[in-house]
């Protein structure tokens, strides 16, 4: 689907040329804002990557938390490209605390053949899922949910399920703060501002939002009230973290990045549902759903309501730096 071939693979090559292969599937990482906060430094053995700054988010990201879930998204699409090619060696996280835009240093290695889960994962970023299920048809069974934290359990987060009404207007009540629309899980929608506005395609399903009005949980969304009967086949999953900080959230964007691709391979339609930037927020879901820990990301999985859609398209091309 990503144009990308393993067969392309540079086998015979440098390591430098290897590392810069694995980089395409890195660019396929989704992020909540719809753009790549991240960029890469080459080196001949090692890989930098690196937070990308942007002004823009600045006023609702102020400490640069949704920037290092995206990189942890990416870092965990790196990781596993590698291995798949048997080239991941060590990776340490926050090397330099004098660059702290320096978020991982990957360096090229040999690694055992990978298991069988790392495969279907592998396989799912390119969309190449072996079993056959169009996004959106399939229903969220027990198995899938227990498939769902098995994954996630392969990172330092883990998944807290809200599945029934009452737990997931608890989550509403905590996330929007005041707002008093009419809540509904029903085809509710939302339209894309900022970097979408202008002309960034998604390659991943719209996020969707379950309230009306304007909160600052909603960010750049301008999202559309509606006042429907609740569709009782969502089910949220919420990604947490034991710590509400850099190394918390980079643990939070590698977690979504894996649940979102054990979704893939299961068949089952996802999105983005609330990007809980208010850290009063993070700390009431701390008792309020499941475990303790604190929230970082709320997915959305599904199947497609009538009407839905999902477009996805060709993914931009990740920034590789020489020095």
């Amino acid at each position: 689907m990503w144009n990308i071939s393993e067969a392309g693979f540079p086998a015979n090559d440098s390591p430098r040329q290897k590392l810069m292969f694995a980089l395409k599937y890195a660019a396929l990482a989704p992020t909540e804002n719809d753009w790549q906060p991240w960029h890469f430094q080459m080196a001949d053995t090692y890989l930098e990557l690196m937070s990308k700054h942007k002004p823009a988010l600045e006023a609702i990201d102020p400490d640069g938390r949704e920037l290092t879930i995206g990189c942890g998204s990416a870092l965990l699409y790196l990781k596993l490209a590698l291995k798949h090619f048997g080239c991941l060696g060590r990776v340490v996280l926050f090397p330099d605390l004098g660059q702290p835009a320096l978020v991982a240093r990957v360096h090229f290695g040999f690694c055992h053949e990978r298991n069988t889960q790392e495969k279907l994962l592998f396989e799912a970023m390119t969309g190449s899922r072996t079993n056959g299920s169009p996004l959106g048809e399939t229903p969220v069974s027990e198995t899938m949910l227990a498939a769902l934290s098995h994954a996630a359990a392969g990172e330092r987060g883990w998944l807290d399920f809200v599945q029934n009404e009452t737990s997931r207007r608890h989550v509403l009540k905590i996330t929007l703060s005041g707002n008093q629309w009419w809540m509904s899980f029903d085809r509710s929608r939302v339209q894309p501002t900022g970097a979408l506005a202008e002309g960034h395609a998604s390659r991943w399903p719209r996020p969707f939002s379950a309230f009306g009005g304007r909160n600052a949980d909603a960010g750049n969304l301008a999202v559309e009230p509606v006042h429907q009967s609740s569709d009782p086949a969502v089910t949220l999953a919420v990604v947490k973290t034991k710590t509400d900080d850099k190394h918390g959230w980079l643990e939070a964007g590698q977690t979504m990045a894996r649940t979102v691709l054990q979704a893939q391979a299961l068949g089952l339609s996802w999105a983005f549902f609330n990007p809980v930037r208010r850290r009063a927020a993070r700390e009431a879901l701390r008792m309020g759903v499941g475990h303790k820990g604190f929230a970082q990301v709320i997915l959305r999985f599904g199947p497609l309501m009538t009407g839905e859609t999902t477009r996805v398209t060709a993914p931009t091309t990740a920034t590789a730096m020489s020095r």
